[in-house]
């Protein structure tokens, strides 16, 4: 099943970025990227940032995300009222491709053990984040909408939803 969803997406991502930037600009748009946790540094200007390569299906470069650490759930008081936020946290995000950025300054993450053994015997450490597009820089100006993440082992799935003025 998880790999059938990876192709989708993939076969998603190729029709997205087979078309070029200029076609793509209207006033609501979906794509996806993939972030490769093996392409991440830390940022040495920053210590709460790590900087990673952003692909797009066929795995060609196509730009770098920002991800800021904001901190965990518990510090903003939620925990006592939500026993699951363990292993929860907020972060910013902010992506540069395609001659623009986009913002996503707070977003809500989760990773935990997964309670089932993969196809290599292993039980993997998935997670899934999700936080409001609030504005961008060139072909992004102005954008608003959602930017849902899914993650296991190395590879990240960046899915877009874009509401553009």
């Amino acid at each position: 099943m998880k790999t059938k969803q990876f192709i989708v997406v993939c076969l998603v991502s190729m029709m997205t970025f087979g078309i070029p930037a200029s076609a793509q600009r209207k006033a609501h748009q979906r794509f996806t990227l993939i972030l490769d946790f093996n392409t991440c540094v830390a940022d040495p200007n920053n210590s709460s940032n790590i900087i990673c390569q952003e692909k797009d299906a066929s795995g060609k470069p196509v730009g770098q995300i920002i991800v800021t650490y904001i901190g965990p759930v518990a510090d903003d008081g939620t925990c006592t009222t939500n026993p699951s936020c363990n292993g929860t946290w907020h972060e910013g995000y902010l992506y540069s491709f395609n001659g623009g950025t986009i913002s996503v300054p707070t977003a809500t993450a989760y990773q935990g053990q997964a309670p089932y053994k993969d196809e290599n015997g292993f039980a993997p450490i998935v997670g899934f984040s999700v936080g409001a597009i609030t504005g961008g820089t060139g072909q992004f100006q102005g954008a608003g909408g959602t930017l849902s993440m899914r993650w296991d082992a190395n590879v990240c799935i960046c899915l877009f939803d874009i509401s553009e003025p």
